[in-house]
């Protein structure tokens, strides 16, 4: 009998042992498949936060940044995204192997002329609604919200990193060739069919008054569309992000992500365009 109760009493000791680990113990064993659905879940499931970040895109494998962007963002309500942008006031360099950004000297200097734009998940998709200057455009591609979904739902590998930082675990997930291509094509579409849409609303500073200026606008519109749509159909796109998440939360930290096309131009040059980012999420 005393034998029984020792044997009893050792199980009792061991199961409550186990219950009283952090969740933190539990969640290292998830895969990084299942870390990456956790998170994404998670996400989903926050009505508020923010998030910060910088982009820059950049011409040819070694080339030099073109374009460089700093922005932050807002939602609320888990449905309203506020996108506010700042332009670098110093050119954005590659920090490391994995896309992440940081000023040439190492500092977060900024100029103040920004821009906002408004977007309203609705339907499932992202919707602009504001539509001001045409950097606007730009800046809708820089949402990681409508990028962590467009993941979630395209063919990837998921690999976990070594050398994360403690209680953290970084996420390696690199898209399909044909996801990546379609991340793309979806993205520049998109902006081409609101330019559209701008060129033929009253009141835009892209719409003009006068009939014939408006037909040559859509030509030139058409012409530009038709080659944009012949670039992608042959191009080769990749795209690689590394998402940082919490283990205790399992909510993202960070992410950074590079997206590269190479393609041939109307002249018969070949082309490579690099889009990278890097973005931290706050005020979970």
């Amino acid at each position: 009998m005393w034998k029984k109760l020792r044997v009893v009493r050792g199980m009792l000791c061991t199961a409550l042992l186990l219950l009283s680990l952090p969740a933190c113990a539990w969640q290292d064993s998830l895969s990084p498949e299942d870390s990456f659905k956790r998170a994404l879940a998670g996400l989903s499931g926050v009505d508020n936060f923010a998030f910060k970040g910088e982009a820059a895109i950049r011409t040819e494998e070694s080339g030099l940044f073109q374009q460089t962007l700093a922005f932050e963002g807002k939602l609320q309500n888990h449905t309203n995204l506020t996108l506010s942008s700042r332009t670098p006031g110093r050119t954005i360099q590659d920090k490391t192997s994995k896309g992440s950004l940081q000023q040439a000297t190492g500092d977060s200097v900024y100029s103040t002329d920004g821009m906002t734009v408004s977007l309203k998940r609705k339907e499932g998709k992202w919707n602009a609604l504001t539509s001001g200057q045409a950097e606007e455009l730009w800046m809708t591609r820089l949402n990681p919200l409508e990028q962590l979904e467009y993941i979630g739902e395209s063919d990837k590998k998921i690999s976990a990193e070594l050398g994360a930082a403690r209680g953290t675990k970084v996420l390696r997930i690199e898209l399909s060739p044909e996801a990546a291509a379609n991340m793309t094509k979806r993205s520049l579409q998109g902006q081409m069919k609101l330019l559209l849409e701008r060129m033929q609303r009253k009141g835009d500073p892209l719409y003009s008054e006068d009939p014939k200026v408006r037909a040559r606008l859509k030509a030139v519109w058409e012409r530009d569309h038709e080659e944009l749509t012949r670039m992608l159909d042959q191009a080769e796109a990749a795209s690689i992000c590394h998402l940082t998440i919490d283990k205790r939360s399992q909510l993202p930290i960070r992410m950074t992500m590079e997206r590269s096309v190479s393609y041939v131009d109307r002249s018969g040059k070949a082309r490579t365009e690099a889009l990278l980012s890097d973005v931290t999420f706050i005020g979970y």
